[in-house]
């Protein structure tokens, strides 16, 4: 029905009386619709259509960041450069330096340091995540290497998390 077919056109079941009989019943307007083929698929494809131009529009919208922090040669974010504050290594393009000064500088400076705490954040997380399911396993089947190495096991993210925000608290 949906593109265009209409309800099923074949023999349908009649009850009456208690008698089941056939009769079969041909669609007329379906076949009168069929001279209009070429508008009536058009206009049933237009939500699909619209759905692929607004999201190939969207793309080209989105601008990829002036920055990385790490090393992309396919995006061309090459020159290392470091944050004033956190001294957070960062990589950008060959042109970045004659298109960010003064406060447009300092924006992606601190757009730089904000999402080099949200990836320690979360990788501080993981490393957590990753240290409790291990002590967990080693005190559910009773080994005691395990939880050895399990204690032992560090966070280098979380710490270096914790540095920073030290860091952040004298700014």
């Amino acid at each position: 029905m949906f593109f265009g077919g209409g309800f099923p056109s074949s023999n349908v079941h009649v009850y009456s009386n208690g008698r089941m009989r056939y009769t079969y019943h041909q669609r007329q307007d379906r076949r009168e619709h069929q001279g209009d083929g070429g508008l009536g698929l058009f206009v049933q494809l237009m939500p699909i259509l619209i759905l692929i131009i607004v999201s190939a529009l969207s793309q080209m919208m989105v601008s990829s960041p002036p920055y990385s922090l790490s090393q992309r040669p396919s995006v061309g974010h090459i020159h290392r450069r470091v944050t004033e504050h956190l001294k957070v290594s960062y990589y950008v393009s060959e042109n970045f330096a004659d298109e960010y000064t003064g406060t447009n500088l300092k924006n992606v400076e601190r757009s730089v340091e904000d999402d080099y705490i949200a990836n320690l954040r979360n990788n501080c997380w993981k490393e957590k995540q990753q240290k409790e399911g291990l002590l967990y396993r080693a005190r559910y089947f009773g080994d005691s290497d395990l939880y050895q190495r399990a204690q032992r096991m560090g966070t280098p993210s979380c710490s270096r998390l914790s540095d920073t925000l030290k860091c952040l608290k004298f700014w």
